[in-house]
């Protein structure tokens, strides 16, 4: 008995657990044999999956590889979601500490696990699950571990981040406001959500220039198409007057 041919999402997930400079060729092959099969829509989606960067891929590998510490990160992430409303409601900031501690203990079991290859990518893949504690769609695509590129924390999210690694508790960071280390926490946030937004902006504009490369070569394909056909009418018109001429004669 021959074994059922996985569904489309499960050829794809598989594509992120590749070797990186495996991506590109199977996913286009993939692309391939869905557009043979006639699914168009699905092939041309395919098209349009974006290669990881090597932050991402290493991402995509940890928490493929550790299952257990994707579990705790996304726990974790829950855990200090809650942790910041109490603080922001007058909380005494235990609760978020604690929760930042599991976020980073977690964060450390993906990292070691993750295989960047150096120390700048290391913390491109600590910086983007560091994001995932605090920003749910960043979450969500590294627990499918469908990463694209890396990712920053923002907002109080960067700071609950510094807490967690100082220690401090988070109300008395937030209240004063001529703490040195409070005003460093607020402008590496500041740093990190200008840098984010200018990632972000440039992944949008990778998209914009993948959509349109893809759409202009179904124009030329479909132009290649069109110029056979005409060669091929012109050489029925060619042997139809041929004919006719010879019957006149």
């Amino acid at each position: 008995m021959s074994r059922a041919m996985p569904a489309p999402d499960d050829r794809v997930d598989s594509l992120y657990d590749l070797p990186l400079e495996q991506f590109v060729p199977e996913r286009d092959a993939l692309a391939k044999e869905l557009r043979g099969q006639g699914d168009r829509d699905a092939a041309d989606e395919v098209r349009r999956l974006k290669k990881p960067t090597r932050a991402a891929w290493a991402v995509n590998r940890a928490v493929r590889e550790q299952p257990d510490a994707a579990r705790a990160l996304a726990d974790s992430a829950r855990l200090l979601t809650e942790a910041q409303q109490e603080s922001l409601g007058g909380g005494d900031g235990s609760a978020l500490r604690e929760a930042g501690e599991r976020a980073r203990a977690a964060v450390d079991a993906l990292v070691t696990a993750a295989p960047s290859g150096s120390e700048a990518t290391a913390e491109k893949v600590r910086e983007t699950l560091h994001a995932a504690t605090v920003d749910p769609e960043v979450l969500e695509e590294v627990s499918a571990g469908r990463v694209a590129h890396e990712r920053v924390a923002s907002g109080f999210g960067a700071l609950a981040e510094a807490v967690a690694r100082s220690g401090a508790p988070a109300r008395r960071a937030a209240k004063k406001k001529d703490d040195p280390g409070a005003a460093a926490a607020r402008e590496e946030s500041r740093r990190r959500e200008k840098l984010r937004r200018a990632k972000e902006a440039e992944a949008a504009a990778e998209h914009d220039v993948s959509a349109a490369r893809l759409a202009l070569q179904q124009v030329e394909s479909a132009l290649t198409d069109r110029r056979a056909q005409l060669r091929a009418a012109e050489a029925r018109l060619k042997d139809a007057r041929r004919r006719r001429e010879r019957a006149e004669g």
